[in-house]
């Protein structure tokens, strides 16, 4: 990531650890979703989060459980760009809280798809789509990545910014591919930036193309949270996260990739060809142990205390959605990751015309986490994360691995290397070893 720091620095957007402070908007440029701009900003949601999460309340979300400063992150960055940028819906459900209708699906171009596709995502281009069974399956994950591609490539913007939490962070990096693979020459070279809060699909299939990053992303940022578990008997378990593969420009090595065509054995597996896409473009591992090999450029991974909803804006003690559960010691964590966001897509090009909601600095931020750790510790199972029983089962498990099997995940513990040791950061006795890539301790 080329930054000029010296000019950062002076005007706060850094802080410590290189971490985005606040949004200076006055020296970028404007844009439009109707012209030829120099960027667009597309927020996909998380499952069963509608396009203004968090404004409103209902009948299944009180929109008290999110802090007033930050609301629900991808829609309030949304919002703060004052209808410069677009928000996708979340999987099984609505587009507004008030609506049991869903606004239509862009797919008829200006992507180029094949059939299948067209095929896969008919049920959920419109109507009502609030379902707690497809909330469950996801599936409609590659209809809301097509959607957030095609207003992405229809704005002819010269960068496309994705910022997403959970599925939607996970659709963002679909739409990366897809824009990549049937976009014209141009849409292809457009660089897209990714900004993504806690990627995680669910039980369902982890496509080759959530374990890769395409060849036209210029920048990823993935914000995973520390306090989650593998615990089989708790819903953490269906919370395993996905960490993309940086691609060949992040690595200094050759960008190209070949897509995959959909083979007879995928066939007979019923896949469809734009699943299998990514299947033979898999990379380096960044999970896996290297001590010899450079760090990727701008490929940056973040561990965060808190839980799946609690970096997303959720200020329960327990990272549920019952507002009497609130406890201003958690806010910290979605302030700071508010303002990380709103730092990156700045430096990307994306333009707020509000200013930012948060004023507490980012190291502020930091030592209130780490002072007050004991909602955090409890969050995940306790200051000690050891268990008598076999697997870890408080430690969170993530994976960069396609294709979804229990020995196909990592330990988180075991690829973040040691934290620093004046962080709060449970670990387990068990804890060893280090992937290549250096994770950074917020």
């Amino acid at each position: 990531m080329l930054v000029n720091r010296r000019n950062f620095l002076k005007s706060g957007l850094l802080g410590s650890a290189g971490i985005f402070l606040s949004s200076p908007v006055s020296a970028l440029p404007r844009f439009s979703l109707n012209q030829n701009t120099s960027a667009i900003t597309v927020s996909f949601c998380g499952t069963s989060c509608s396009r203004d999460e968090g404004e409103v309340s209902r009948k299944d979300s009180d929109k008290n459980i999110y802090l007033p400063s930050t609301g629900y992150i991808p829609v309030r960055i949304i919002k703060e760009l004052n209808g410069f940028g677009k928000s996708v819906r979340g999987c099984g459900e609505n587009d507004w809280a008030t609506s049991q209708i869903s606004e239509p699906l862009l797919i008829n171009g200006p992507l180029v798809i094949p059939k299948s596709l067209k095929s896969d995502i008919s049920d959920y281009i419109n109507g009502d789509q609030h379902s707690l069974i497809e909330a469950a399956k996801g599936h409609s994950m590659p209809a809301l990545a097509l959607h957030g591609a095609n207003i992405s490539a229809a704005s002819k913007a010269e960068t496309i910014n994705f910022i997403g939490h959970s599925r939607g962070a996970c659709e963002a990096i679909i739409a990366a591919w897809f824009l990549y693979a049937y976009g014209d020459e141009k849409v292809r070279n457009t660089p897209i930036n990714i900004f993504a809060i806690d990627p995680v699909p669910g039980f369902g299939a982890w496509y080759g193309l959530l374990t890769q990053l395409p060849p036209n992303v210029a920048n990823y940022v993935g914000v995973y949270a520390w306090d989650m578990s593998n615990n089989i008997n708790s819903i953490d378990h269906a919370f395993q996260a996905v960490v993309p593969r940086p691609n060949g420009r992040m690595r200094g090595e050759d960008n190209e990739i070949h897509i995959h065509d959909q083979s007879w054995f995928n066939w007979l597996k019923r896949e469809p060809s734009w699943s299998v896409m990514a299947n033979e473009a898999q990379q380096k591992d960044p999970l896996a142990p290297d001590d010899n090999y450079p760090q990727p450029q701008g490929y940056e991974l973040y561990a965060c205390r808190g839980r799946h909803g609690t970096v997303a804006g959720n200020t329960t003690v327990d990272g549920g959605y019952d507002a009497k559960n609130l406890n201003s010691n958690v806010a910290a964590v979605p302030e700071l990751i508010y303002k990380m966001a709103r730092g990156y897509l700045t430096q990307w090009g994306s333009q707020f015309s509000t200013p930012c909601a948060v004023e507490t600095d980012v190291l502020a931020l930091r030592q209130h986490i780490h002072m007050f750790h004991r909602e955090f510790d409890l969050m995940g199972g306790g200051e000690t994360r050891t268990s008598k029983l076999t697997g870890r089962p408080y430690v969170r498990r993530i994976s960069s691995i396609h294709g979804y099997r229990p020995s196909n995940t990592y330990y988180m513990e075991d690829v973040v290397g040691n934290p620093p040791y004046k962080l709060s950061y449970p670990v387990t006795t068990e804890r060893q070893g280090k992937g290549w890539v250096n994770w950074k301790f917020l």
